[in-house]
């Protein structure tokens, strides 16, 4: 398997992991909105932790993945 190489923006070398960074709060707000629409947010005690750790939960399935 080949390693993830860094992205080139004008001269800044940007490590892979900021894309993967990127990718699981695009996850994340697809995700919002669909709990948003069936009206799931009532069942957790305090939804914004429970965001915030779907959020890791998500980041560490595609380092976990695509690595």
């Amino acid at each position: 398997m080949r390693a993830p190489r860094d992205i080139d923006l004008g001269g800044v070398l940007v490590d892979p992991f900021v894309r993967y960074l990127l990718l699981a709060v695009v996850i994340l707000i697809a995700i919002r909105f669909v709990v948003g629409r069936l009206g799931l947010r009532s069942i957790f005690a305090n939804p914004p932790l429970a965001e915030a750790a779907l959020y890791v939960c998500i980041l560490v399935g595609l380092i976990a993945f695509w690595i």
